[in-house]
């Protein structure tokens, strides 16, 4: 019996590799290239694939999004996602998604009936039939000419989302001022665009740098300074068009078989990722290193809280909850967070004697944008701070009454031991007061996420069986063990 098994597994893996092969012509255009009048079906799962089997172009469904994106990805790993045409504009429909190159030469997507494409390389050509759509083996999806291939009209490289793949040129143009941008995903299930953008500017010395909301740049680095730190994977370069109208920036890999790239992530840092043995990819760096460098990661009233967890990174202050548990859930804290109670100053048709007060918070970094105040003492900033419905905390020291206005912006805690921080004055409303002679009698979770119920019960577990033992022990078993991964913040009162 086992000599007839042997014999026949020639024949048996044969047939199995005409199955699959099958199965993937059945989802798959043979070729690199899309020729005018034909088009990509999102209900046929039908990609492209580059020549040597790098890159795959085709739909795809974010996480357990509903939205389709048209996009690329390496074609061994369609997970990594590099490339996003719609980004802002996704489809709905998988029967009727589709891509179309146009007899116009134009790259078009459309969903359903509508005539109106959602994307669209939205070029002007004089003449039908002259281009033609193909994915190189670089991730680079280019419009070329039919008989002179030499000619790209539209290629992907120009359009990147948040990924900087080898190859590509961070440029930016001298006569149009127009720099080279990549843009973060909004979380990681949106790829529309997020905070936080990379760019070049290439006046002068040139430097690559990082930028919250489009306005506050908190990182720098100057391109010569990156070239100097060369490692034995990526080789940096800069170089110039002939007419010197153009600098750009590019890089190379040493060793282009082992896939290679630089992204800036949803918590605005730059992820240097090489693929490693199996289906896995490394994080060989991150630039900045520290969450708390990245400038508002956790929005207006979030503080950092673990700078070294990429996963859960920040807390609401006292008072505050989440914007949105959905967009926190999957690590977007741009909406920050919002008070749980307004104001009384806010809600003068209800006033019921209570009053606003202050609660101290040590040890902090102190947000920005902070406004100088005359005041002779602590009590004078206070009531200053107090009778300006639109501050939301102020702080007396060595510098005087500082007082902030509106959202308080990139509030950190540190870590008591090391770099020695301040003591802030947070405004709450009076429904948030709590009576000091309760103190020590509760505790209080701060929370990011929705805590799943197994996860709670085992804590709680933990709590009861440690409370009479050691509290500052629990605390530490929390905090640093068990529930580092669910719980954002645990303190005594």
């Amino acid at each position: 019996m086992g000599s007839m098994m042997t014999d026949h597994q020639p024949l048996l893996l044969f047939a199995l590799l005409s199955i699959l092969s099958y199965y993937r012509a059945c989802f798959s255009i043979a070729a690199d290239t899309l020729s005018p009048g034909h088009s990509l079906s999102h209900s046929k799962r039908e990609t492209i694939v580059s020549k040597g089997g790098t890159f795959e172009l085709g739909f795809f469904k974010p996480g357990s999004s509903s939205k389709i994106y048209l996009g690329l990805w390496y074609e061994r790993f369609p997970d990594e996602i590099v490339w996003v045409a719609n980004r802002e504009n996704p489809l709905y429909r998988p029967s009727s998604s589709r891509l179309y190159l146009s007899e116009n030469g134009n790259l078009l997507l459309f969903e359903g009936s509508s005539e109106i494409p959602v994307w669209s390389t939205n070029l002007t050509f004089p003449k039908s039939n002259i281009t033609e759509a193909v994915l190189g083996d670089d991730g680079n999806f280019v419009l070329r000419g039919r008989s002179n291939t030499s000619s790209i009209f539209w290629e992907s490289f120009d359009h990147p989302t948040d990924t900087y793949l080898p190859g590509m040129k961070l440029r930016l143009n001298k006569v149009t001022g127009k720099s080279q941008q990549f843009i973060s995903w909004k979380n990681s299930q949106d790829p529309a665009p997020g905070l936080f953008l990379a760019g070049s500017n290439l006046n002068g010395s040139p430097q690559l740098f990082l930028e919250w909301n489009r306005s506050q740049i908190y990182w720098r680095k100057e391109v010569s300074n990156i070239i100097k730190e060369r490692t034995s994977i990526f080789n940096w370069s800069i170089e110039s068009t002939t007419n010197e109208s153009e600098r750009y920036v590019t890089y190379s890999l040493y060793n282009p078989s082992n896939p290679a790239n630089y992204r800036i992530d949803q918590t605005g840092r730059i992820n240097t990722r090489v693929w490693d043995t199996g289906p896995l990819w490394r994080t060989f760096s991150n630039t900045p290193g520290n969450l708390s460098d990245v400038y508002a990661i956790c929005g207006a009233f979030g503080v950092v809280q673990y700078p070294d967890n990429s996963s859960y990174p920040c807390g609401c202050l006292k008072g505050f909850k989440p914007f949105s548990m959905e967009d926190t859930g999957l690590n977007d804290w741009s909406g920050g967070c919002v008070r749980k109670s307004p104001l009384q100053c806010e809600n003068n048709m209800y006033a019921n004697g209570k009053k606003d007060w202050f609660m101290k918070i040590s040890n902090m970094r102190l947000p920005v944008y902070s406004k100088a105040y005359l005041a002779v003492n602590a009590s004078r900033c206070e009531l200053a701070c107090m009778e300006n419905c639109s501050c939301a905390a102020y702080a007396y020291n060595r510098s005087g009454c500082m007082i902030w206005e509106g959202a308080l912006l990139n509030l950190l805690q540190l870590p008591y031991g090391g770099e020695s921080g301040q003591d802030i004055y947070l405004k709450l409303a009076a429904d948030e007061y709590q009576d000091p002679s309760t103190k020590g009698k509760k505790w209080k979770v701060w929370v990011a996420v929705l805590l799943p119920t197994t996860g709670l019960i085992v804590c709680l577990s933990i709590y009861f069986s440690c409370k009479h033992k050691d509290p500052h022990k629990l605390h530490h078993v929390f905090r640093k063990e068990l529930c580092s991964y669910l719980v954002i913040s645990l303190k005594w009162e």
